[in-house]
C-alpha cells in the first residue's frame, strides 16, 4: 500500500506499562513497522507485567529500536511521582520528539503529564480498552477512572480506540471531543499455514470430534469460569463436543474444579500454547469475555477461517455484527451463547459459510494497515487536525 509520507523520518517514543497480551503485541508491532519504514523509534516499557511473547518480540527488534526499561505499576501508588520524573528525564534526553505515543491507562497518564515541560510536538494515547469499560473495577472505580480520563483527555492530541465500541464509549460516556478520537483496529501478519489433522495430533485432540475452543489468559476479563456452565448448557441441548482450553492464569484452578463437578470429561485443559496455531484444529471459537478492546484472538480466528461465537464486548460486534463470519450474543448470557454454539454444531453448512466469510474479512486486519493507519493518526496530530 502507499505509505503515509513525512518530510523526514519521525522521532517517536512509544511508552507502555502493560507489556503483555494484545497491548504488548500492538506496541511491538508498531515499533517494528515504524522502524522498518525508517522512523527513529524508542520504546519505554515496564517489566512488572511483561509476558513471554512481548519479551520475545523485544529481542526480535534488536538494535533497530532503542528499548528502555523503567518502573511503572498498573494501579496508583506513591512511587508514581518518581516514575513521572524518570519518564521526563527519558523524554528530555531524546527531545525534540515528534510523537510521544502512550499505551494503556498508567503510561497514558504519565506520558501526558510528562509532556507539560518537555519538547514534544504531539502526544497520542491508546487505552487498549478504557478502564471505564472494565466491570472488575466496580462502579466507584469506573467513576474515578472516568474523571481521570476526562481530565487528561485535552493533554493528548489524539486518542486511538481499537474498536468502534470503545470510541463511542469515549465520546458518549466520557464526553471526550470527537475530533480528538480516532479508531485504528489491531492487525496481524498472515499466519503460518497448518493443517487441521496435524494440529489436532499436536494438541492430542480426536480427529473425528467437533471441537469448540477457547484461547486466552484465564483471568477475570476473559471470564473463563463461564466455560463449564456453557459446556453443560450445550450438552443439555444434545451436543457433546470436545472443549479445548488454551491458556493459563489465576482463574484456572477454580474453573477446572467446576468442570469436574459438572462431569465435563470432554473439557481439555491444554495450557499455554500458540493459540493462533491451535485454532487450526478448532471447529468453533468461543469468547465469553467480560471486557475486550479488539482482541487479537478474534483477528487470528479470521485468518484461520474459524467461525466464532462471542459475547457482545469490545470489537466483537464490529467483526460479527452481520452474522456472516460469526455470531454475537448478549454480554453475560450463557444460555444465549450456548444456543448459538449448539446451532452451529448442528449446521455444517453454516460453519462452512462462516469460515469462508472470515477469510474474506481477515484482509481488513493486517499489521501493515494497522501501522499505516497509526502513522496517519500521527500525521493528523502533528498537523493539529
Amino acid at each position: 500500500m502507499t505509505g503515509v509520507q513525512f518530510d523526514r523520518p519521525l522521532r517517536i517514543l512509544q511508552v507502555t506499562e502493560a507489556a503483555l497480551g494484545g497491548a504488548g503485541r500492538n506496541v511491538i508491532d508498531l515499533c517494528d513497522g515504524m522502524a522498518a519504514r525508517g522512523h527513529h523509534v524508542t520504546l519505554v516499557w515496564s517489566a512488572d507485567r511483561a509476558d513471554g511473547p512481548f519479551l520475545a518480540g523485544l529481542r526480535d527488534l534488536g538494535g533497530r529500536v532503542e528499548a528502555i526499561e523503567m518502573t511503572m505499576r498498573r494501579d496508583p501508588r506513591p512511587g508514581d511521582y518518581g516514575d513521572l520524573m524518570a519518564l521526563r528525564r527519558i523524554i528530555a534526553a531524546r527531545a525534540p520528539l515528534d510523537v510521544l505515543h502512550a499505551h494503556c491507562s498508567k503510561a497514558g497518564l504519565l506520558a501526558r503529564l510528562a509532556r507539560l515541560r518537555q519538547t514534544v510536538r504531539s502526544v497520542v494515547y491508546t487505552p487498549h480498552g478504557l478502564v471505564t469499560l472494565n466491570p472488575d473495577r466496580g462502579r466507584l472505580g469506573r467513576m474515578v477512572y472516568g474523571v481521570i480520563e476526562r481530565a487528561a483527555a485535552p493533554l493528548a492530541d489524539k486518542i486511538i480506540a481499537v474498536s468502534e465500541d470503545e470510541r463511542v464509549h469515549a465520546r458518549e460516556a466520557l464526553g471526550i471531543d470527537r475530533r480528538r478520537l480516532e479508531r485504528v483496529a489491531n492487525g496481524i501478519a498472515p499466519l503460518e499455514p497448518v493443517g487441521r489433522s496435524q494440529t489436532r495430533q499436536e494438541l492430542g485432540l480426536p480427529q473425528d470430534a467437533l471441537v469448540v475452543g477457547f484461547v486466552g489468559r484465564l483471568v477475570f476479563e476473559k471470564a473463563p469460569e463461564r466455560l463449564p456452565a456453557l459446556a453443560a448448557a450445550v450438552r443439555e441441548m444434545g451436543h457433546d463436543p470436545v472443549w479445548a482450553i488454551i491458556g493459563d492464569g489465576p482463574f484456572g484452578d477454580a474453573t477446572k474444579a467446576e468442570a469436574r463437578r459438572l462431569g465435563l470429561d470432554r473439557m481439555l485443559w491444554l495450557g499455554v500454547r500458540d493459540g493462533a496455531r491451535a485454532m487450526a484444529g478448532f471447529d468453533i471459537l468461543a469468547m465469553p469475555s467480560r471486557k475486550e478492546g479488539l482482541p487479537y484472538t478474534l483477528i487470528e480466528a479470521l485468518y484461520r477461517n474459524l467461525p466464532t461465537v462471542a459475547m457482545d464486548v469490545g470489537g466483537a460486534r464490529e467483526l460479527y455484527g452481520d452474522g456472516r463470519a460469526g455470531l454475537v450474543t448478549p454480554p453475560g448470557d450463557i444460555q444465549a451463547m450456548a444456543t448459538a454454539i449448539a446451532g452451529l454444531l448442528a449446521d455444517e453448512a453454516a460453519r462452512a459459510a462462516m469460515a469462508e466469510a472470515a477469510g474474506r474479512l481477515a484482509r481488513d486486519y493486517s499489521v501493515d494497515m494497522m501501522v499505516e493507519r497509526t502513522l496517519g493518526v500521527y500525521a493528523r496530530a502533528l498537523a493539529g487536525g
